[in-house]
């Protein structure tokens, strides 16, 4: 019943806040009073198109009317009980009476992690969840264990990225992990990637299937002094928009960006309409920075 009245006052929000100034016509029929108004996507397809909320239909802008948006729209994600907080902003333009332009950018995003146990991202070294147990590829290419997975218990050094050199930790080995991973006394260090594939190796950070993201240990126990991994994922566990997502409580202005077509290939005036959507997303952030990173 609660989740009833949740999803009814959402919807309720959204059709109080969404929002379009109309499409500007010249020279189209009085008897044409459509009211044509944009996607905002967020939870759904990409937003900016003309349609009703998240879906597309098949007509377009005709030329010379253009549209702007504004909407508020929260949703949630898994892996990690995820609740996301999105204001999209969007602007459409009718080149012709089949072909339309859009154009739609986030003003302000909120992601709140409930669960960060079950994302990759809380586990990577720079993090403040750093000190998590994880399943990583072993540090190093030489020794017992390289090219395997294995557990990388709690307490492991905190690093910046990109991570290369530092300390992976003793693995609960007093006398250091190097000699056990293929290096001299003392502790084994992480890094450097290298080509695997699909996605690039990274020694002693990230999964045995590549990429930077390690697996994920959602329980651990301690077995004759060792910690051991319980329930655990060797392959990482994310967000597809926020992979290296690691802090419980984010926000972000002007960061996602669409530029796409919306195209009707048939005449505008049958009933019945068909056409596509083509899109570029990118984003402001990258790795370079702390922030983007994150």
């Amino acid at each position: 019943m609660k989740l009833a009245i949740k999803a009814y006052a959402v919807t309720l929000v959204l059709l109080m806040l969404v929002f379009a100034v109309p499409a500007q016509k010249k020279g189209l029929s009085e008897k044409d009073t459509r009211n044509t108004a944009p996607t905002f996507g967020t939870g759904g397809a990409v937003g900016g198109p003309t349609g009703l909320f998240t879906v597309y239909d098949a007509k377009t802008l005709r030329k010379g009317e253009y549209t702007l948006s504004l909407a508020y729209s929260n949703y949630d994600r898994d892996p990690g009980n995820t609740d996301i907080t999105e204001v999209p902003a969007s602007f459409q333009i009718g080149l012709n009476d089949r072909f339309e332009l859009f154009f739609t950018t986030d003003l302000w995003k909120g992601v709140k992690v409930n669960s960060p146990r079950n994302l990759s991202g809380f586990y990577l070294p720079n993090s403040r969840f750093s000190n998590l147990g994880a399943i990583v590829l072993a540090p190093g290419t030489t020794g017992a264990y390289a090219g395997t997975a294995v557990y990388r218990p709690s307490g492991m050094p905190s690093a910046a990225f990109p991570f290369t050199g530092a300390s992976a930790g003793n693995y609960q080995i007093n006398v250091g992990s190097g000699p056990t991973f293929g290096f001299g006394p003392g502790n084994a260090t992480l890094g450097p990637p290298r080509a695997g594939g699909n996605a690039a190796l990274f020694p002693g950070v990230g999964s045995v299937f590549g990429s930077i993201l390690p697996g994920v240990v959602l329980t651990s126990s301690v077995v004759n002094g060792s910690e051991r991994p319980g329930t655990f994922s060797t392959a990482p566990s994310y967000l597809p928009d926020m992979p290296f997502l690691n802090r419980t409580w984010a926000t972000s202005s002007f960061n996602q960006m669409d530029f796409g077509v919306k195209v009707r290939l048939n005449d505008p005036s049958k009933a019945v309409g068909h056409g596509f959507v083509a899109f570029y997303k990118w984003y402001q952030d990258d790795a370079q920075t702390a922030g983007g990173f994150q």
